[in-house]
């Protein structure tokens, strides 16, 4: 499988973190969605420490925290349905569904099968 993350989409990712920070199975999971969605997935987010959350008043255990997680940029209803199409593919069951990106994750430590709206 190729590989479509080049360890710049984790540098210039918000927090910046690197690719060693990406649980492996996650990031199999998003190459695999990335292969069948066809189109770019552009990173806005991927690990955020917990001092990260914890420093914008979140409580420190969300999925980023453990590498499970990504937030795709996403600009269009087309590319949305696409990129959403791709992931639940891939087998992510966790989606969060904003105006200007996907939010994808498959960690096992919160609730499944779901998708929720920002």
């Amino acid at each position: 499988m190729e590989d479509y993350f080049p360890e710049s989409d984790f540098t210039n990712a918000q927090p910046a973190c690197t690719k060693n920070d990406m649980n492996e199975e996650s990031l199999t999971r998003f190459n695999i969605a990335r292969h069948m969605a066809g189109v770019p997935f552009v990173v806005n987010s991927a690990f955020r420490s917990v001092q990260h959350e914890n420093n914008k008043g979140r409580a420190g255990t969300s999925a980023h925290t453990r590498g499970t997680a990504m937030d795709i940029a996403c600009a269009t209803s087309s590319d949305r349905f696409i990129i959403v199409n791709a992931l639940l593919k891939a087998g992510f069951n966790r989606i969060g569904i904003a105006n200007t990106y996907i939010h994808a994750d498959n960690d096992k430590q919160n609730f499944e099968n779901v998708i929720w709206t920002y």
